[in-house]
């Protein structure tokens, strides 16, 4: 089976572009369902044998979210093997996703985004810090592509950047003066000290002025957070910010959709349930009979 999923992975990576993060998830779902099933020929697996593997990760703790993206992914796969192989059928298929109610993102206050954005003051790495935060809120980017950012993906006529999203799927992404004035003062007065004389093209760069990994950018946003005693804010706390904010103020879903690079509109629209749910808070909150 290993060869199978090998040339599944290949695939994922060479025809829809997918993540190393994503091939990564992929991977464990796998190879967890290949030890399940031991030597087993995939020829010889039925439908009953995924609700086993499926039934046996629901009593070890695994949470509903957890076992739908295992499902998806083996409806994938087997997908795949059917498509490449002779006299194998899709044993996922007929699996049904378990019912989960989708939780709504967490999502900061105009003034809180405020308050965090603020925390990143000073000189140095602040500098960076405050222009990565700006950017974060100001684009609506994900962490991963603000991290893989380059210089020449800036447009500084026209105040955008050029993104590559997931699927390595392209797109411009504006942002504001505000943000443009942190991040000309971070690449003024700091990066070029960081970086030196190396050929370095990324736009954030750690203090040994290489690349900052995203997994550095989170641990950035995480110190402002635990500074500010915010509760579960994380870098894409921001892009749910972003997101609400502009349908708080008007914006039209189809261009948030774009902005944020997702490929369906459904799943712009959890950020209308968010809107309401703020105005009603907010409603509950002031009105006298509420």
């Amino acid at each position: 089976m290993d060869d199978h999923i090998d040339r599944y992975l290949l695939s994922l990576r060479v025809e829809r572009g997918c993540s190393d993060k994503t091939l990564a998830s992929y991977s464990l779902d796998l190879r967890q369902f290949r030890e399940y099933i031991g030597d087993r020929s995939i020829s010889a697996l039925a439908p009953g044998d995924v609700r086993r593997f499926i039934a046996h990760l629901a009593k070890r703790g695994y949470a509903k979210s957890s076992l739908a993206r295992k499902i998806s992914c083996l409806r994938s796969f087997f997908s795949f093997l059917v498509q490449t192989e002779v006299g194998i059928t899709n044993v996922a298929a007929a699996i049904d996703l378990p019912r989960q109610r989708r939780a709504l993102p967490t999502v900061l206050y105009e003034d809180d985004v405020d308050k965090l954005l603020d925390l990143a003051q000073g000189e140095n790495l602040a500098l960076r810090d405050r222009a990565l935060l700006e950017l974060l809120y100001a684009t609506g980017c994900r962490a991963s592509e603000i991290a893989a950012l380059k210089l020449s993906d800036i447009d500084w006529g026209a105040y955008t950047l050029r993104v590559m999203g997931k699927g390595a799927k392209e797109r411009i992404v504006p942002f504001g003066k505000v943000a443009a004035e942190h991040l000309r003062t971070y690449l003024n007065n700091l990066r070029a000290k960081l970086v030196g004389d190396r050929s370095v093209r990324h736009v954030f760069v750690n203090y040994r002025g290489t690349p900052l990994s995203r997994r550095s950018l989170g641990r950035i946003v995480d110190k402002y957070v635990q500074r500010g005693e915010f509760t579960g804010v994380t870098p894409h706390a921001l892009r749910h910010s972003f997101a609400t904010h502009l349908l708080d103020n008007g914006a039209d879903l189809r261009a948030v959709q774009e902005l944020l690079g997702h490929t369906s509109i459904s799943t712009t629209q959890v950020y209308t349930h968010v809107s309401k749910e703020r105005i009603k808070a907010v409603y509950n909150k002031a009105h006298p009979r509420a």
